[in-house]
């Protein structure tokens, strides 16, 4: 398998010469124009974006992959500051991108292939790339950098990609999930609210639905959602307002129990459960929270992690504790997503 390594997932303020002294060693991804004659068992590759020439995709197909029996695929969106190929480094235990642990290699034996998308560079470095996850109005922080502050439209990217997708491998429509951390999270949320017609499920981490605190959020058909997030989480606070981290100002993020309810709401679900326990280490408990009844096969989850940071739970630590909060090691959250995702497809009549 080949590496996939200089990576980052969060700058931070103070970080930013140091790591564009790190990317500048890596040699660029070279990226080719993907087609059916590249759509083979195993391919791992680094495609171009038509329309988008600074924002190719990586992609992980299965072993299993046979052009007669369409594949579900997981879009795993990086975080604010980071990158396509540090959004897989983050998801390894270690962040060993050859690790059997990683989501793609995790998803591969489940048959599904993972694709790592580009957001839009940094004007400074280009590997340091941020998506429009809506916000920016009133008190809401624009989430996240320069791709919500020039009102990217990240919704032309990821229609594009899915077309692009199509056109060379053999993709299930009914089973396109999207994941991802802190910004990679809130975007994912923005996709459910405006691509539930492509989208079958979402499970974001670290980041809530900015989306909605300032658009709103209407989308097509109820929506699965698995929510993954830490109390202790510095970059994304639990209860909502400004972050001490990523993007320091006095504006706010929204609340995750806001952001679920929302929702909840959405999805037509009733209360929600009592919290029941899922997993615990030293110093962190994660429970499982579930809304019930809801609309059309649904499901709202949340996975609260009492004292557990802005992190990929079993993957890459990729900054010290003291940045992004207390790392989760004793339950995968690869398994986790992947389990949900395979709970839900998109309804015949969509």
């Amino acid at each position: 398998m080949r590496r996939l390594g200089c990576l980052t997932q969060t700058i931070l303020p103070g970080l930013v010469a140091m790591l564009s002294l790190a990317l500048a060693a890596c040699a660029a991804a070279k990226q080719q124009t993907c087609g059916p004659a590249d759509a083979r068992p195993n391919a791992i590759l680094t495609c171009a974006m038509p329309g988008f020439e600074e924002r190719p995709y990586n992609i992980h197909l299965p072993a299993s992959y046979d052009a007669a029996h369409p594949v579900p695929v997981v879009l795993a969106i990086h975080g604010g500051g980071g990158n396509a190929r540090g959004a897989a480094r983050t998801t390894c235990p270690g962040g060993d991108p050859d690790s059997p642990d990683c989501l793609h290699a995790m998803a591969a034996r489940d048959g599904v292939a993972v694709v790592y998308p580009n957001g839009t560079s940094s004007r400074l470095v280009r590997r340091l790339r941020t998506w429009n996850a809506g916000g920016g109005t009133g008190d809401w922080q624009c989430v996240s950098g320069r791709a919500c502050k020039d009102g990217v439209d990240d919704i032309a990217y990821f229609t594009t990609l899915l077309a692009e997708l199509a056109h060379w491998v053999a993709v299930d429509p009914s089973r396109i999930y999207a994941t991802g951390l802190s910004n990679g999270g809130a975007m994912s949320h923005r996709l459910a609210c405006e691509m539930a017609d492509r989208i079958a499920a979402i499970a974001p981490l670290g980041g809530a639905n900015q989306f909605a605190a300032t658009t709103g959020c209407a989308p097509a058909r109820p929506v699965p959602v698995l929510q993954i997030h830490g109390t202790a989480d510095p970059c994304w606070r639990y209860e909502g307002g400004a972050a001490s981290c990523a993007q320091r100002d006095d504006k706010a993020k929204i609340a995750v129990e806001e952001s679920m309810r929302i929702w909840a709401g959405i999805d037509g679900c009733g209360g929600a459960g009592d919290p029941e326990p899922f997993a615990r280490e030293d110093g962190i408990e994660t429970v499982r929270i579930r809304w019930g009844g809801c609309r059309g096969g649904a499901e709202v989850v949340l996975l609260r992690m009492r004292g557990g940071g802005h992190v990929w739970p079993g993957g890459w630590a990729y900054l010290r504790e003291r940045k992004i909060g207390p790392m989760v090691t004793g339950w995968s959250a690869n398994r986790v997503i992947l389990d949900f995702f395979h709970e839900h497809r998109l309804p015949d009549d969509n």
